[in-house]
């Protein structure tokens, strides 16, 4: 029961603090808001697939082959296309907040897209699963 109360909390921060990159967040409420952005991915997707026409075929886009998501799906209807920069300006802020709170620079985020999308993950991800370099364990 307290990890729900977690994980909807962590939720409602990352929605509540959209457009907020300055501050911190926590390693577990940013884990936990990550959480809920795959979940409602998910969600969103199998909604999409199986009850939605599809709409773009990313293969057909230009430098299509620079999204990690075609290469599981090639095709995407609209609740994915509108899901995607919903959530892009949230996820960008929390991971941000998380960065800062680890000591490092924002500006690291831009790993989640550049220089390649993948690849950029394997520097970015095991900063965002360090331990805080603050002491106290208030968060912004």
């Amino acid at each position: 029961m307290l990890f729900l109360y977690r994980f909807f909390l962590a939720s409602y921060k990352g929605f509540r603090h959209y457009f907020d990159f300055s501050g911190r967040t926590s390693k577990l409420d940013f884990w936990l808001f990550l959480l809920f952005f795959l979940t409602a991915y998910l969600l969103v997707w199998l909604l999409d697939h199986f009850f939605l026409t599809s709409v773009v075929v990313l293969k057909d886009l230009p430098f299509s082959n620079f999204l990690p998501s075609g290469y599981f799906d090639e095709e995407v209807g609209l609740l994915v296309l509108a899901y995607r920069p919903i959530m892009a300006v949230p996820t960008l802020s929390a991971t941000v907040r998380r960065l800062r709170d680890v000591g490092k620079s924002g500006w690291w985020s831009l790993l989640w897209v550049f220089p390649l999308p993948i690849l950029g993950w394997f520097w970015l991800i095991p900063w965002l699963a360090a331990d805080s370099k603050h002491e106290n364990d208030e968060f912004e």
